[in-house]
This record gives C-alpha cells, structure tokens and sequence, in this order.
C-alpha cells in the first residue's frame, strides 16, 4: 500500500534532491515499467504526494512512488548547468507544449519552498528560456480584445470580447494564487517567482492589463507606489473597463504593489516589449513601399501581417495573406495608426483561434520576398474594394477565406521535439 507522506516530508525531499540531481534506481514496484536496477536518470520534481518524476536516460518518464520505488542520488551531481540548459533538455525531449507544462509545475513547486539565490536565479533562467521560446505563439489566454463591448457588438465578436473578458478575470484569479502560494513560511513570499508563474500561464499582455486596471482603481491608495501608479496610467493600458471589471484582486495592496515590481522587473529585463503582439519580428520584406513589421502565419497557409510606411498618409496596415511556394499574396488591408493596425492584428489572430486550431508557427519564410505581382495592389479603385470588406467582421473574413480552395499540402515532415516514446508525466 502506498505511503503518503506529510507536508514536512515531501519538503524535505524537494531540498534534498531538487531539479536536475541524478538519481540511480535501486527497485520499482512495477513488473510492467521499461526500467531495471542501475538504471539512471534526473528528478524534474516531486508533487505533493512524494512522486519523483523523473527523466530517465531511456527516455522514459516514470515517477517514483514514495514508499514503493527506491532510488539513490549518484555522484554525478546535477545535471542541468542552469535553468536554460533544462528547458532545453525538455524541449528535445519532451516536445515544447509538453516542456512548458514541465516549466510551469516546476515554478509552482518552487513557489512553496524556501529556495537559495542559486535556485531563484535557475528559475529566472528557465522563465526566460521558456518566454523567449513560447512568447511568439498566438494564444487566446494571452491576447486581450481591445475593443468595447458596442464596438465588439458592431464588428459582430461578441464572443471574442466575452472570451477575452473571462480570460482577465481567470487571470486575476491566478494572480491572487500565486501570491497565496509564494508564502513560503509566515510574511515571507516569493512574489519574484509568483510574477513568473502567473506570467508562464496567462502572459505580460494580461498580467500588465490586470494589474493596471487594479492599480488604476486605486489612485489615492498609498500602498501603491508612485511609480506604479505612474506606469499604470501609461497610453497602452487603454483596455476596455468593463471587460476587466470581474479582473478584481483580493491580495493584499502592498502584496500586489511588490508583485507589479517584479512582473514590471521581468518585462524590463526580458525586453518583452518585443513580444507585445504574438507572432515574429520580420525585416526586409517590403510590399507596395510597407515593410513588413510582424507576422504569424496557421496551419492551412493562412496568416496576418502589419506593414509600416513612415512616408505614407496611413503609415501602418494589417493585412492577411496566403502563402503558396513559399510567396505571400496580401488581401484585406485596414489602414490607419500604430494602435489601430495593432489592435486589428490582435482581433484577426483571437477570430482565426475562435473558428479552428491553431498549430506551430514557423519562424518568417525566408523565401517569401515580395514581387509587384505577389503584393496586393493598393490603387484607389482596390481600396474601395478593402473599404467594402473591411465593413465585414473579422469572424466573417476568416470563415470567407477558409471555403476558399487552398494550396496542396506539403508530404508532413517529422517533428524532430516529438517525444522519444510519448510517454505522460
């Protein structure tokens, strides 16, 4: 029968041997398991039952069972130099989507104990290692709507402004745990390594937005600093109020004050600015005196763009496009300011997600510079075609653009981050 053990145990064992220590196994109650004696590997992390899961040099991934399994640490030491070193070893073995939830427990498994500087900096490795690697998905759980709930009304994206608006208050939900969990022992928290946390799952966007909006609410409150307060107020924390209106949080003011320091730290030190929109940073591509700024492109060849002309009366578009032999054909182009194309973007990769699945994203195709005939021609008499479409809903484009007959699919290639043997955590 399975032992669990207490609270202090398991504490004990995280200290005793954390993420990366090489373990050998001496027995496992399990005839069926793929392992034997001598067998070795290195520990992610233990649950709150006493489970060691573990990587096995086999490429297995086995767990285990406190007081069924017996194991030893070898003189190897750890296996992972640093946090970035981990989050490559997981990414190659596990695939990115699996490593990421392997990052993620680890942060909340950190959150808990009374970790030592050199542990604290290894999760800010892995943090980063895992944002610069993930940060370029287009995710609805990190992408706020931007419009009012009339403006969401007459785009006909009532769902993409509730959707988004569920997400916020999910958010703030997850804020407020963190910063429950980061309470390693009476009034000491980890509120740097709850700021990670909270950002793995729901993103800088919407963990800036729900802390603004909080921060905004509280003007007079002197638990907040100035400069929060200050950073608060700033032009791209211009979110619609009543989406975040059930975004409300619980902890304490100078809790979410010390919070907003280290999500602000992050952002800083990360340059997340880069990542304010999913999808990548392109350069070079030019189509009709634009260039090509950002880009995110799905599955069936279908994909969005913002072009920046700095001589030309509307000096940023958001288009969409079709690839095909590695050229992009532009269609559908909104006209305007920085805000406007951007918010446009955003609204065409949450509508893309609301009507189908969205798959890996591949970095810019390197063959796709643009020629006269594959760019959009933007003479006045297309523009008053955009115009007509334009008036359509983004939901209603998409769909349109989907019946359309596509290019043919090329023979699927191996995903070379595919686990070994798929086997779950």
């Amino acid at each position: 029968m399975k032992k669990v053990p207490s609270k202090a145990v398991v504490e004990q064992l995280r200290k005793q041997y954390p993420a990366g220590t090489r373990v050998e196994l001496i027995s496992m109650d399990d005839p069926y398991a793929n392992l034997k004696p001598g067998d070795r590997g290195s520990i992610d992390f233990f649950d709150d039952t006493g489970t060691a899961f573990v990587t096995w040099d086999n490429g297995l991934s086995l767990g285990l069972v406190y007081g069924a399994d017996h194991f030893k640490a070898t003189a190897e030491g750890p296996s992972y130099e640093s946090g970035a070193h981990f989050w490559r070893s997981a990414a190659i073995s596990y695939g990115r989507d699996e490593a990421l939830v392997i990052g993620g427990n680890y942060l909340a498994t950190q959150l808990k104990l009374e970790t030592s500087a050199g542990e604290k900096q290894f999760c800010r490795e892995l943090f980063a290692a895992m944002y610069e690697d993930s940060a370029r998905i287009a995710d609805p759980a990190k992408i706020v709507y931007p419009y009012t709930v009339s403006q969401a009304k007459g785009r006909l994206e009532n769902s993409c402004y509730a959707e988004s608006a569920r997400y916020n208050a999910e958010c703030a939900a997850a804020i407020d745990a963190a910063i429950k969990s980061s309470c390693y022992k009476s009034d000491h928290y980890h509120l740097d390594i709850a700021a990670m946390a909270a950002i793995h799952a729901h993103g800088f966007e919407r963990v800036n937005a729900v802390l603004a909006h909080q921060i905004r609410q509280a003007k007079s409150d002197g638990r907040y600093s100035g400069a929060n307060k200050a950073w608060a107020l700033l032009p791209g924390f211009d979110y619609p109020e009543t989406a975040l209106n059930g975004a409300y949080l619980r902890s304490h003011a100078v809790l979410i004050n010390d919070f907003t320091d280290y999500a602000r730290k992050l952002y800083s030190g990360l340059g997340a600015e880069r990542f304010a929109l999913p999808g990548c940073e392109e350069c070079g591509t030019a189509v009709q005196g634009y260039e090509i700024t950002r880009s995110i492109w799905f599955d069936d060849r279908r994909g969005f763009a913002i072009g920046h002309s700095p001589i030309a009366p509307a000096p940023h578009v958001c288009w969409q496009f079709t690839t095909e032999n590695g050229k992009r054909e532009f269609y559908w182009g909104t006209y305007g300011g920085e805000k406007e194309a951007a918010d446009n973007y955003r609204v065409r990769i949450i509508a893309h997600m609301n009507d189908g699945d969205v798959k890996e994203i591949p970095p810019p195709l390197a063959a796709a510079k643009m020629t006269s005939e594959q760019s959009y021609d933007m003479a006045p008499e297309s523009r008053a075609v955009v115009g007509r479409e334009e008036r359509l809903s983004t939901l209603a484009q998409i769909r349109a653009a989907k019946a359309a007959p596509k290019p043919p699919r090329k023979a699927k290639e191996t995903d070379p981050h595919k686990h070994k043997n798929g086997a779950e955590l």
